[in-house]
């Protein structure tokens, strides 16, 4: 009865999650017919006239992002092992992206990019520890990008006109989305850094903010959000600290994020130019990017699976004003969500499906509990070798001060080749060679002892033969 029970349950879950795919196939066709609507024929003629070369260097730099994507998580895996491949990191890369875009908010691709990673060979407690510091960099490097946007186009954005919906009669503020959408991004590491590191503030969120969100309701398990929120606080502290001892590899994965990011948010301005909407300029493929910065946070803010029909919505109220044309409008954010989403949609989906080392649980794994289960359970074991990782290097960082401090003594009065080491360092050399000095010389001394052993053993029993033959000699005489 309970296995029945267990099976009913699961089916309804993976029932749901087939939902979330016609969910995402219906706002896909809705966002289609809104965009060719009245003008079918001409967004038709735009897109087969359209320059095949920037279509092919379209296709070039959304495989060229996975493949980064896929890089970062060789680096990361590559720490703990040395036979991982890269086919194997662009494969959970692809893995992640089919799970986050049939999951709302993206919450199952991280955790279904932990079991293919079980499968890859990689244990469980260190995939926890990767996913972690990937969402630590990936968040990072975003939220330095956004600066860097809100930098170069706060003139744009906070003049940039409300925005007509095509067919009704409403028309939506795109200022305080973005600046909602910003403060959102922020506020994920901005909160996890001042909880880890304020324990007055750590509480005060935990009592009291979820307290009150569960008393209005908006928290229907406040008991399960505040143990939820305490995992993800402690393990973004073993995790920080963990990066924090590879500086190296920090620097290295942050530029690799972001130019990832870099990469994907290029897309929508050759997508305007394969169709001809404006001349290539460096000035306006940045102001492309930064826009493309800006949908991402707009759209962060509305969690379907996919962003799928929010993301053809704002593409068109932020970039309506990089190509006015309605048209040419419409047929550039085909050509986008074409590359970025739907055909990527299908790779990763049948990735996530043939791949031989695909993940082998259940799809309504795929949620934000579970990951938060998989770092709860793998806590002790990820503090443990973050806290000998942190320790190790802080001992060959004293040690390597030391051989430099050592090195850069200064010579004696009377100018000769000898350095004055410190009178530490000379009592540590002068202990270590006392007490290396007897484990070489017993070793010599039991070889020694062997080799003479041996000949006085063959030399007793040459004596005694003679001594039998005296004997016997002197009974003759």
């Amino acid at each position: 009865m309970a296995e029945n029970a267990t099976r009913i349950k699961g089916g309804r879950k993976n029932t749901k999650y087939f939902l979330y795919i016609a969910i995402v196939l219906i706002a896909t066709a809705l966002s289609l017919f809104f965009a060719l609507n009245g003008q079918f024929d001409e967004v038709v003629e735009s897109l087969r006239t359209a320059d095949w070369r920037y279509l092919l260097l379209i296709l070039g730099l959304v495989f060229l992002s996975y493949c980064v994507d896929g890089l970062i998580i060789l680096i990361f895996c590559r720490l703990y092992t040395r036979k991982y491949k890269f086919h194997q990191g662009l494969a959970a890369s692809l893995v992640g992206q089919f799970y986050s875009n049939v999951t709302p908010g993206s919450s199952g691709g991280q955790v279904m990019q932990c079991y293919t990673l079980k499968s890859q060979g990689v244990a469980v407690s260190n995939a926890a520890s990767i996913f972690v510091m990937w969402f630590i960099l990936y968040q990072s490097a975003l939220i330095g990008l956004d600066i860097v946007a809100f930098f170069f186009e706060m003139d744009v954005i906070l003049s940039a006109p409300n925005y007509h919906i095509p067919g009704t009669s409403i028309y939506l503020p795109m200022v305080p989305l973005v600046v909602i959408g910003f403060l959102l991004n922020i506020s994920v590491i901005f909160l996890l850094v001042v909880m880890s590191y304020s324990h007055r503030f750590h509480n005060f969120i935990i009592h009291y903010v979820i307290g009150f969100l569960g008393k209005i309701h908006l928290i229907k398990h406040p008991d399960r959000a505040r143990e939820s929120v305490r995992i993800q606080v402690e393990n973004f502290k073993i995790e920080l600290r963990r990066l924090m001892s590879n500086i190296p590899v920090l620097i290295l994965q942050l530029v690799l994020f972001l130019v990832m990011l870099l990469l994907r948010n290029a897309v929508p301005y050759f997508s305007g130019l394969s169709i001809g909407a404006y001349e290539y300029a460096t000035k306006d493929l940045f102001h492309s990017i930064f826009l493309a910065a800006f949908h991402q946070m707009v759209t962060g803010l509305i969690p379907l699976p996919g962003s799928a029909g929010i993301s053809e919505f704002f593409f068109n109220a932020l970039f309506s004003t990089m190509i006015p044309n309605p048209t040419l409008l419409a047929s550039a954010q085909i050509i986008w969500r074409t590359a970025t989403f739907h055909l990527m949609f299908l790779v990763s989906g049948l990735t996530a499906a043939l791949y031989r080392s695909r993940p082998k649980e259940p799809m309504h794994y795929a949620n934000r509990q579970t990951f938060v289960d998989i770092q709860l359970a793998t806590y002790e074991e990820r503090k443990k070798s973050s806290d000998t990782l942190f320790e190790t290097r802080q001992l060959s960082r004293r040690a390597l001060q030391k051989r430099i401090g050592d090195s850069l003594g200064k010579k004696n009065k009377n100018d000769t080749d000898e350095i004055h080491l410190p009178d530490e360092v000379t009592s540590f050399v002068i202990e270590t060679e006392v007490k290396e000095t007897p484990k070489v010389e017993p070793v010599m001394e039991k070889k020694a002892k062997i080799k003479k052993e041996k000949p006085a053993k063959v030399k007793k029993k040459k004596t005694e033969a003679p001594a039998l033959d005296d004997s016997w000699e002197h009974w003759d005489i």
